[in-house]
């Protein structure tokens, strides 16, 4: 005789498995267990009755109709985050929930903390019914939810983009901004200008360095372009990319960060150093770190409208899930340049201080 807190058990985990499961019981896609459940021509009459079988061995199909009964919408939205830490989190989970209050559906946060193993787990929210709609904030699809493409109408990408079309993205035009800092810091005469950039393989950095590599193409510096792209972009990969450029005898008159920490950790260094700043390098910073302008000194950078980001695309992940079917792959919104005392000339000027800064004269390391 079964005990029964055995049965119970037993119960608990038939009640778990979802549509991954079965698709990794019967050795094929997700996509192709959801097709032959449904009773699609495209799987072979064979296929569909071993993972129907399996189905119903491993309790799915009996746990698929009981959800099936239920209402169909949880009215919670899952908001996968790589780091709940991050500054930059708060001001866009802000505006998701105020969007979605309006609509009496509540958010649920996952971080990952740069796991696979938590990505996939979070997205089995979705899979299983537990959420309705998914943002990421990570720039990442979960591998699971990439091999079930009937998902992508209810996921949307926040301030970076999935590499996969079919997801609505919103966010800025990262290299547009890139441009417009590196065109500023010519506009001052800067012509040494050394790009700070964060991970190779993130889309929002290549974006930013894309931008940058253009604006010195476009003014006749190719050959004088440089792109340090770092690991990590905060403050410490900053103080350690500064540390290697001063070991250098000819320094350049610039530098364009491709966020403010990478800014604020060079800033230090060279100020360590006693490098002027902005008198003999100009710092450029990105996303406007609360600190930003109470730093010393006060960081030029972009200022991103997160909250905004975080409004836009909660409505337009509830407009997917309707079926609205006239949304573009791509909302970018305005973002703002601020002008502070980190590049010097133009700022003092405003403000009647006399700038001392003389690009002709090259500038060499004291210190080689």
């Amino acid at each position: 005789m079964t005990h029964p807190k055995a049965k119970g058990q037993v119960a608990r985990a038939r009640a778990s498995i979802t549509i991954v499961d079965v698709a990794r019981l019967a050795g094929v896609n997700p996509s192709t267990v959801s097709r032959a459940l449904s009773g699609s021509p495209a799987v072979t009459p064979q296929t569909r009755a071993r993972i129907a079988e399996i189905a119903r061995e491993s309790g799915y199909v009996a746990n698929h109709n009981a959800r099936m009964l239920r209402s169909r919408k949880s009215n919670q939205i899952l908001v996968i985050v790589p780091n709940i830490a991050a500054f930059s989190h708060p001001d866009v989970i802000l505006g998701i929930e105020e969007a979605l209050e309006e609509h009496n559906i509540g958010v649920i946060v996952g971080s990952t903390k740069g796991s696979e193993e938590r990505e996939v787990a979070l997205a089995r929210h979705l899979i299983t019914g537990t959420a309705d709609g998914l943002i990421l904030l990570n720039g990442r699809l979960p591998s699971e939810l990439g091999e079930l493409p009937q998902y992508t109408r209810r996921i949307v990408a926040i301030s970076r983009p999935i590499a996969n079309p079919a997801i609505a993205f919103v966010g800025i035009d990262n290299e547009k901004a890139a441009i417009e800092a590196t065109q500023y810091l010519l506009s001052l005469g800067r012509s040494r200008i050394l790009h700070m950039a964060g991970p190779e393989q993130s889309p929002i950095f290549t974006a930013r360095a894309q931008g940058y590599r253009n604006a010195m193409r476009q003014a006749g510096l190719h050959e004088h372009s440089e792109v340090q792209h770092l690991c990590l972009f905060d403050i410490s990969a900053g103080r350690e990319a500064m540390r290697s450029i001063l070991s250098r005898r000819h320094l350049p008159d610039a530098i364009l960060c491709a966020s403010d920490e990478l800014a604020f950790g060079a800033i230090q260094v060279a100020k360590e150093h006693r490098i002027k700043v902005p008198e003999q390098i100009a710092f450029i910073g990105f996303d406007n770190h609360p600190v930003s302008e109470a730093f010393s000194p006060p960081l030029t950078t972009i200022s991103i409208p997160r909250r905004r980001l975080g409004y836009l695309g909660a409505q337009t992940l509830l407009r997917l899930i309707g079926g609205d079917r006239a949304i573009p792959e791509a909302q970018l919104l305005p973002y703002e340049f601020l002008a502070r005392a980190s590049c010097g000339q133009n700022y003092m000027a405003a403000r009647g201080l006399p700038a001392t800064y003389n690009s002709a004269e090259p500038f060499i390391n004291p210190r080689s």
